[in-house]
């Protein structure tokens, strides 16, 4: 969370910068600034550095006219926390912070090209964002609580638009709370009616049947949730496309098909002395004697017995 609520301040301050007409250097210099006093105010915790050194380095770019590296500036701004504070390098929240990151970058705009072009982009993003850090920090997370969060992607989906306005209005209140407390009160208490609906939201979810069932613990329960993400993944992109998912299920019948016609007939012939196990066709000739119910010994037709004295 405090790497969107990085994003959201270093996006509103560009915003603002942009409006007063600033030019690109002057911009990116007032969203810097205020980007650290955000940063001062809520504390350097790892998923704050992360964000916000990854947010500086954006503006950098932007300033310089160097835009849509996102995956550069991630790598960046990790090796730069590391070196500083190599403590870091095992810190779970750092990890997750860092995974998140790492898969809105790498998934986020892959998925939201999945979701049809009807769909407002908006929305869009709403399930595309969450969904792809979820996708990549859940295995670490059963790691940490062996339990599976059923309704988690729901709860991000409700609460996404009501994030933005507790961020921004919150932290506008805190600045200008000194020179003028009534619109700073204001603020604070819309900002905490839309922390609310967070809550509420979280809270409904938590008490919904299943909400948090056990997954297994340690390795077994990592590499189960891995391949989780990845069906969790292809089940989305197939219920983006329906008419795709159709076309290779039936080419997978038929390619099926034809690798059963092309199997050998030999595998089916009839068993010698050494074959065990082995599919054969029954054999119709089995030398028995229709005319006996016991098998002969000989295969040739038995002579009818002949009694004493007859004719």
């Amino acid at each position: 969370m405090a790497g969107a609520n990085c994003s959201l301040i270093l996006g509103a301050l560009l915003l603002a910068a942009r409006s007063l007409r600033l030019a690109r250097i002057p911009g990116a210099a007032v969203a810097l600034a205020g980007l650290g006093l955000f940063v001062l105010m809520v504390g350097p915790d790892a998923s704050v550095l992360r964000s916000s050194l990854m947010g500086a380095i954006a503006v950098a770019a932007l300033a310089g006219g160097r835009a849509g590296r996102g995956l550069s500036f991630l790598c960046l701004a990790v090796i730069a926390l590391l070196l500083v504070e190599p403590e870091l390098g095992v810190s779970f929240g750092f990890l997750l912070s860092v995974l998140a990151t790492l898969g809105i970058i790498v998934l986020g705009r892959s998925v939201m090209g999945w979701i049809p072009a009807r769909v407002p982009r908006w929305a869009a993003a709403a399930v595309a964002v969450p969904l792809s850090a979820q996708v990549l920090c859940g295995p670490v997370i059963v790691v940490l609580q062996p339990q599976f969060s059923t309704y988690s992607l729901l709860a991000n989906v409700l609460a996404a638009s009501l994030v933005a306005p507790v961020t921004v209005l919150g932290t506008a209140a805190v600045a200008i709370l000194p020179i003028a407390p009534w619109p700073a009160t204001v603020l604070i208490g819309v900002a905490g009616f839309f922390a609310g609906g967070v809550a509420a939201i979280a809270r409904f979810t938590a008490g919904l049947p299943g909400a948090a069932p056990p997954w297994p613990e340690g390795v077994f329960g990592l590499l189960t949730m891995l391949l989780f993400s990845v069906v969790t993944l292809l089940a989305v992109w197939m219920a983006a496309h329906p008419a795709r998912t159709i076309k290779l299920v039936l080419a997978a019948h038929a390619g099926t098909v034809r690798l059963l016609d092309r199997l050998p007939e030999a595998t089916f012939r009839r068993a010698g002395p050494g074959d065990h196990g082995r599919l054969r066709v029954c054999n119709l000739n089995s030398g028995r004697n229709h005319q006996w119910p016991l098998p002969s010994n000989d295969r040739r037709r038995r002579q009818p017995i002949r009694h004493r004295g007859g004719t």
